[in-house]
C-alpha cells in the first residue's frame, strides 16, 4: 500500500492504537490532494494477525492496509447452498417476479439513484464505488428545508403556548435536533426550565399542549429517572419529549457539538450508525439500545485510536466509507465489550472494565461521560450484545458485497459494473446489504412535504409570528 504524498491533515501528534485497517483514498477531485499511490481494495488481506503487544508500546506500525474481504465468509455450506439457489432464482429475466423484485429495490435503496457513478474516476474499484454511495446515503438522509422548517415551527409552536401560559418558563431544545444528528423521524427532545419560585409540574403542561391542539393523548411518566412528557404532534406526526428543570441534555448537547467540531468525520458516521440501530430498534436506552449521547463517543473513540486519522494521515471526511467499515469492523468484531472501557477526553484512553456489567450481569459498552467520570453513558444499554452483533453482520455483509463487485470490476478492466448490475438498485449497493430505507421514513417524508405545500398551519394563531 502506497503511502500519502504528503501529511496534509495533521493537526497535532496524537497518539492511538487499532487492531486493523483497510484500504484509505482521498476521493476529491483534486487529483494532487493526497491521492494514495493504490486505491483497489485488494482481494487477499494481507494478514490474517492482529497487531501484538509489542509493537504497539513500542509505536511500530504494523502494515495492513488492505480489506480482509477473504477472510469473511464464514457461511456454513447449508447457507452457501441456500443463497446460491436463491440467486438462481432471481436471475429471472422479464418476468413479472423480476419486476416486482426492481420496483421494491428502488423503492428501498431511493439513494442509488443519486450515485452516478460514470462521474467516478477510473479505474473505478469498490472502494470508490463505497465512497461515492456513503455520500449519496448521507445525501438523502440530510433533512430537507421543508423538513427543518416544520421542525423549528412545532418547537416554536410548543414555545408560545408555553410562554403564554407562564411567561418566566424558558424553553430550549436539546439532543439531536440541536446537534444536527436527527433523522426525518427522530424524536424533538425539550426542556422546560422554570426559576426556583414557580412549581409546574408535567400534567399541566400537557394540558396546556392539548388545549392548544398540538398533541392528543399525552403520556405522562412522572415515576422515571427522568420524568417526561411524551406525544405526537397532531399535524407532522413528530414524537416529542418535555422533561422540566434538568440542564444534563443541554451540557450533552454542548460536548456533542464540541466533539464534532474538533473530530471532523463524527457527524456523517454517527448518522449511519444511528440509521442502523433504529432500523434494529436498539436506538433507545430504555430497551437496552445506544442512545446518540452513547453513539457519539464511541465514534469519537473510534477516530481517536484509528492510526491514520490520529497521525493525520487521512482526510476523514474523503475516507468515510471504509472508516465506516472500519468502524462496524472494530467495535463488531475487535473491540472487547467485556473487559474495555472507553474514555474520550484527551487524546482517548482505554481502561479495565471487567467488574462493570448491567443489573442482571449482562455485558455493556461501559463509557465514561466526558463531563462527568462518575457517569457511565452505556451502562443502561443492556442489549449492547445485539448492538455489536449488527456491527459484525454489517461489516461481513459490506466485505462480501465490496468483493463481489471488485470482481465484477475485474473482469470489465475497472471501467464499469455490468448493465444488469446498474440496471438493480440493490445489486449496485454496498451498503444495501444491510441497510435500508423504511416504510416509515417514506412516509413522514411524504407527510411533511404534504403539510407544507398544503400549508396547514395557516389557521393557527403561533403561524402569525413565525417565518416560513
Amino acid at each position: 500500500m502506497g503511502r500519502s504524498k504528503r501529511n496534509k491533515y495533521s493537526n497535532e501528534s496524537k497518539k492511538g492504537q487499532y487492531k486493523k485497517d483497510h484500504s484509505y483514498i482521498d476521493y476529491s477531485d483534486d487529483d494532487n490532494n493526497g491521492m494514495y499511490d493504490d486505491d483497489r481494495i485488494s482481494i487477499i488481506s494481507s494478514s490474517s494477525g492482529e497487531c501484538s503487544d509489542s509493537d504497539s508500546q513500542t509505536g511500530k506500525k504494523v502494515e495492513e492496509d488492505f480489506i480482509s474481504l477473504a477472510e469473511v465468509d464464514d457461511r456454513s455450506r447449508q447457507q452457501k447452498r441456500f443463497e446460491e439457489r436463491t440467486q438462481l432464482k432471481r436471475k429471472r429475466d422479464d418476468t413479472e417476479d423480476g419486476e416486482v423484485d426492481s420496483w421494491e429495490s428502488e423503492l428501498c435503496y431511493p439513494w442509488m439513484e443519486l450515485m452516478g457513478s460514470n462521474r467516478l474516476k477510473q479505474p473505478l474499484s469498490a472502494a470508490r464505488l463505497l465512497q461515492r454511495e456513503v455520500t449519496c446515503f448521507l445525501q438523502y438522509l440530510e433533512p430537507t428545508p421543508i423538513e427543518i422548517k416544520l421542525r423549528e415551527y412545532l418547537v416554536h409552536r410548543i414555545r408560545v403556548a408555553i410562554t403564554e401560559k407562564w411567561p418566566e418558563a424558558k424553553v430550549e431544545v436539546f439532543g439531536s435536533f440541536s446537534t444536527q444528528l436527527y433523522l426525518p423521524n427522530s424524536d424533538i427532545d425539550i426542556v422546560v426550565r422554570f426559576p426556583p419560585s414557580v412549581q409546574v409540574r408535567l400534567r399541566k403542561i400537557a394540558i396546556c399542549l392539548e388545549a392548544e391542539e398540538i398533541c392528543r393523548d399525552p403520556q405522562i411518566i412522572e415515576h422515571a429517572t427522568v420524568p417526561v412528557i411524551k406525544f405526537e404532534d397532531v399535524m407532522t406526526k413528530l414524537k416529542v419529549d418535555i422533561i422540566l428543570n434538568s440542564t444534563s441534555g443541554i451540557d450533552s448537547a454542548n460536548m456533542i457539538q464540541s466533539m464534532m467540531k474538533k473530530y471532523p468525520g463524527v457527524r456523517p458516521i454517527s448518522l449511519i450508525v444511528k440509521y442502523l440501530l433504529a432500523l434494529r430498534n436498539m436506538n433507545e436506552v430504555f430497551t437496552g439500545g445506544l442512545g446518540g449521547y452513547a453513539v457519539v463517543c464511541l465514534v469519537v473513540s473510534f477516530l481517536q485510536m484509528h492510526p491514520k486519522v490520529a497521525s493525520g494521515q487521512i482526510d476523514p471526511m474523503q475516507n468515510l466509507g471504509v472508516l465506516i467499515l472500519d468502524f462496524f469492523q472494530f467495535y463488531g468484531i475487535n473491540f472487547s465489550l467485556d473487559t474495555v472501557g472507553i474514555c474520550v477526553n484527551g487524546a482517548g484512553s482505554y481502561y479495565d472494565k471487567s467488574h462493570i456489567t448491567s443489573r442482571d450481569g449482562r455485558s455493556v459498552f461501559s463509557i465514561q461521560d466526558p463531563q462527568d467520570r462518575n457517569n457511565d453513558i452505556g451502562m443502561k444499554s443492556y442489549n449492547s450484545t445485539n448492538v455489536v452483533r449488527s456491527f459484525k453482520y454489517a461489516y461481513l455483509a459490506m466485505t462480501r458485497k465490496a468483493f463481489l463487485l471488485e470482481q465484477e470490476l475485474k473482469r470489465n478492466n475497472y471501467m464499469h459494473l455490468d448493465p444488469s448490475t446498474l440496471e438493480n438498485p440493490k445489486k449496485a449497493s454496498i451498503l444495501g446489504s444491510f441497510l435500508h430505507i423504511s416504510s416509515e421514513f417514506i412516509k413522514q417524508r411524504e407527510l411533511m412535504n404534504n403539510v407544507y405545500n398544503e400549508k396547514r398551519w395557516s389557521d393557527q394563531d403561533a403561524a402569525s409570528t413565525f417565518e416560513f
